[in-house]
């Protein structure tokens, strides 16, 4: 056996996910989101779950505005799928594992 393979490597992903882990799983709390944004900003685990969870919040207050009685069954279902999108995001940050919200993943990599 070399001696090198029982020292295992460092990886930064963990680093960061266990410094900020707690911050990227509140970030997708409503309104919550600007805590990892504001208070982890050298993190890019956090950044990257913050941005998403600041476009959530984004998409789930157009929904509740632009709720009327025409479209209320619509926004209705696209809120409910945003709570949905945030709980899994939380669930991931919380396991330290990358999530990328389909659409919504790509426009945040892009801020």
């Amino acid at each position: 056996m070399r001696e090198g393979m029982d020292e295992k490597k460092q990886d930064p992903i963990d680093d960061q996910w266990k410094d900020g882990r707690n911050a990227a799983l509140i970030g997708y709390i409503p309104f919550l989101c600007f805590v990892p944004l504001l208070l982890h900003r050298d993190n890019d685990f956090v950044k990257s779950h913050g941005k998403q969870a600041l476009l959530l919040l984004i998409v789930e207050v157009l929904a509740l505005i632009l709720m009327s009685p025409i479209g209320k069954m619509l926004w209705t279902l696209i809120f409910i799928v945003c709570l949905g999108v945030a709980f899994v995001g939380a669930a991931r940050a919380f396991l330290g594992k990358p999530f990328k919200i389909p659409y919504i993943g790509d426009f945040a990599d892009k801020l």
